[in-house]
């Protein structure tokens, strides 16, 4: 791991090529958090390509154009959502709807750390 943030907004771990983050209970995400979140990577990745990795542990709500700031990202090649609840995925049916990056649901972190491995190492992109 490069760098751990425990933030007002969420909690979130970076590494080389990934990055999982865990919004807490009752948050309202907006525009301005994901640029904040965005900077915060790219002073550790410094603009490589890299794969967020959104784990929904807890309810909270987000602007629906959160995807326009996360469509704007550059460098992040894909966003992995971790639930297997069935609420949930009816949330991310609806994100699917705004986002250009390419979005897969796993169940579980081991899952979605090897879809990363995957796709860097272009054995079976993700």
């Amino acid at each position: 791991m490069l760098k751990h943030y425990d933030l007002d907004i969420c909690s979130m771990s970076i590494y080389e090529n990934y990055v999982i983050n865990q919004i807490k209970e009752g948050i309202h995400l907006e525009t301005d958090h994901v640029e904040s979140l965005e900077k915060l990577i790219n002073k550790h990745i410094d603009h490589r390509p890299f794969v967020y990795i959104s784990y929904r542990k807890n309810s909270y709500s987000f602007d629906p154009l959160v995807h326009t700031s996360i469509n704007k990202i550059k460098n992040l090649e894909t966003f992995i959502i971790i639930t297997d609840d069935k609420a949930k995925l009816n949330i991310v049916e609806f994100e699917k709807r705004f986002s250009k990056k390419k979005l897969l649901v796993v169940e579980s972190l081991e899952e979605a750390i090897s879809c990363v491995d995957n796709f860097f190492n272009k054995t079976n992109p993700v």
